[in-house]
């Protein structure tokens, strides 16, 4: 096969993946998260909280208890995908991050505005046991980047904390994520 035929197979291969994922994923969207549901299991309770609206934004605000003397320092996080409604849900996958502590203070990670609006900072050791709750999002773009049919789904995400073996507590999160168009002012309009 001759070096001109491999590089035009190469790119129609190559080609159509990138017009597949690039369709799928719209850059003249703004991706954004509308939480349903939050609920915790044993060690860590929710005092109380809300879900608050400020523009196109939802947010979740309250305070959180971590009843433990344990660090954790593992976290498994387990994905299931539902249909539009949120009633049929199937495995997706699991995400296992081991040694937490440098991660929570990452930057520019789907998880970093979420553990940011934990008040005090939520650092390692976990030595606090009430923890307020300010505003907190997940940012989405890089999951519609890397996953662009995220926005065809309910999301049922399990966060479970681990002590080295031994189970601290969980969270379940149910959200859907989509896209919407900003309003862009013109620079050639009058006022």
């Amino acid at each position: 096969m001759t070096k001109c035929l491999k590089m035009a197979l190469y790119f129609i291969l190559v080609g159509a993946r990138v017009i597949n994922v690039m369709s799928a994923f719209n850059p003249l969207l703004t991706y954004t998260v509308r939480f349903k549901k939050i609920d915790v299991k044993p060690n860590i309770t929710l005092d109380y909280y809300s879900i608050d609206r400020y523009k196109d934004v939802q947010y979740v605000n309250g305070q959180i208890t971590i009843d433990s003397k344990e660090i954790i320092d593992n976290v498994v996080g387990i994905f299931y995908r539902c249909d539009p409604d949120g009633i049929n849900c199937e495995y997706f996958q699991t995400w296992k991050i081991k040694d937490v502590c440098p991660k929570l203070l990452q930057k520019n990670q789907m998880w970093s505005r979420w553990y940011e609006s934990f008040h005090p900072p939520l650092v390692c050791p976990v030595d606090k046991v009430h923890y307020k709750v300010k505003n907190a999002t997940v940012d989405v773009g890089p999951l519609a980047l890397i996953y662009p049919q995220v926005t065809d789904y309910q999301w049922k995400v399990i966060q479970k904390f681990y002590a080295n073996d031994i189970f601290v507590g969980s969270y379940t999160i149910e959200a859907s994520i989509f896209g919407y168009r900003k309003k862009i002012k013109s620079i050639f309009t009058d006022n």
